[in-house]
């Protein structure tokens, strides 16, 4: 009968911890890995998603280009702009 109580205490025991490991893998579903500030200039981030440079986005129809820093106005960091650029095309949103 000991044996059982022990079993059993224990099998509810452990549930509770697996059931917190796997909350905590996927809360951090999502979230995008660091990036160093001075690799900043060669990144964009939008929606917890990062885009590097010349990437295209669209939203609605109005295309966006990840493009690098223009200096410190942009805080030295890449931006996404809506303008053409002489390197990097907008893409085509319908």
């Amino acid at each position: 009968m000991r044996v059982l109580l022990i079993v059993a205490v224990t099998a509810v025991a452990a549930v509770p911890s697996a059931a917190r490991a796997q909350s905590a893998q996927q809360s951090y579903i999502g979230f995008p890995p660091p990036i160093a500030p001075p690799d900043m200039a060669n990144y964009c981030v939008f929606d917890s998603r990062i885009y590097s440079l010349g990437s295209g986005l669209c939203l609605g129809r109005t295309g966006y280009t990840c493009v690098p820093p223009t200096g410190p106005t942009t805080g030295n960091r890449a931006f996404w702009t809506g303008k053409d650029d002489q390197i990097f095309t907008r893409p085509q949103c319908q």
